[in-house]
């Protein structure tokens, strides 16, 4: 289990919604909500950002950190961005919403984001949020009415994958209000196996109550990935060789692409945690998740690079991770 996220959408009740709104709307709006931040000690030790005025490696690396959207920076010029300083809040101002808060806390913390997000939430009440007695928040897009919950886990699932079971996984999640997705949401690929779990349904249940139910199937399927571990591992030479291929690519290659850099090293964390014996066994794999991300490596360069110089750049990037062990 990776980490947990809670994410409530929010709308002024006085403006039309993002895709609605004119710019001297949604500018009205970003001004509403950068006054109300700054009166509010909640906020004290948080940054406002202006997304324009953010170059494009420092956006891509909030994305690649799930502090925003990839959806956020296809948005309008009036869009902004709190963020607090220890990476767990995040508030992204006219994204499909006026207001999208976010908590993002390791493994299973499904309850603690809510309680976060749950306090954001009160603290901004003087913005007048859009409510119907009926139907509850409103939002921009008809699923997200109700609560305006998304409450969803982050799962390492390569035996589960390997084993061909998670279209069905996918399907059964389906047919109880959930989606399995890949990593950074809708619409993007399980890339190392990294899957998002969430509730799909947020009308007619508590924000309790849907935290609760992302919680339990994320636990089924961390202990279906368990047994489906024991069972690859049950004397297969040909995972073995897999795995030590896997190994031998991030040690010697010189170009990396993302999708071989994600499976090599899925296979090595899986590897890991089922105590088998090597190099990779002090090796921190979640860091490198996240370093060989594109614009990590650009960071790590300081400059935007072209695919062929970031493929080099995460190779060497990685051999010099693993040759310090």
């Amino acid at each position: 289990m990776i980490s947990s996220r809670v994410r409530l959408a929010r709308n002024l009740a006085r403006f039309p919604f993002v895709n609605r709104a004119t710019a001297e709307e949604r500018a009205a709006v970003l001004e509403e909500v950068r006054q109300a931040i700054q009166a509010e000690p909640l906020f004290r030790e948080c940054a406002w950002c202006r997304l324009e005025e953010m170059d494009p490696i420092a956006r891509g690396l909030l994305v690649e950190r799930r502090l925003m959207s990839p959806d956020f920076l296809q948005g309008s010029r009036e869009r902004g961005l709190i963020l607090d300083t220890k990476g767990i809040v995040s508030v992204m101002v006219n994204e499909e919403d006026h207001l999208r808060i976010q908590v993002l806390l390791g493994r299973m913390s499904l309850c603690e984001a809510l309680r976060i997000a749950s306090a954001i939430d009160r603290a901004l009440y003087c913005l007048e949020f859009a409510f119907d007695q009926e139907f509850g928040f409103l939002t921009s897009c008809p699923t997200n009415v109700g609560t305006g919950l998304r409450a969803s886990t982050m799962l390492h699932l390569p035996a589960l994958k390997m084993s061909r079971a998670m279209p069905e996984i996918i399907a059964q999640s389906g047919r109880l209000g959930l989606v399995v997705r890949g990593a950074y949401g809708e619409g993007t690929t399980s890339a190392g196996a990294l899957y998002q779990v969430s509730n799909q349904v947020t009308l007619g249940l508590t924000p309790e109550e849907l935290t609760e139910k992302v919680e339990a199937v994320g636990s089924r399927l961390v202990e279906q990935e368990s047994r489906a571990r024991d069972a690859l591992f049950n004397g297969s030479r040909e995972l073995e060789d897999r795995i030590w291929r896997a190994w031998g690519t991030l040690v010697y290659a010189r170009r990396l692409g993302l999708a071989e850099a994600m499976e090599c090293l899925s296979l090595l964390r899986m590897a890991q945690e089922a105590g088998m014996k090597g190099p990779f066994e002090k090796v921190a794999w979640g860091p490198l998740f996240l370093s060989v991300q594109p614009a990590h490596v650009q960071a790590m360069k300081g400059r935007l690079l072209q695919e062929e110089e970031t493929e080099t750049a995460r190779a060497e990037l990685v051999r010099e991770t693993l040759g310090r062990l």
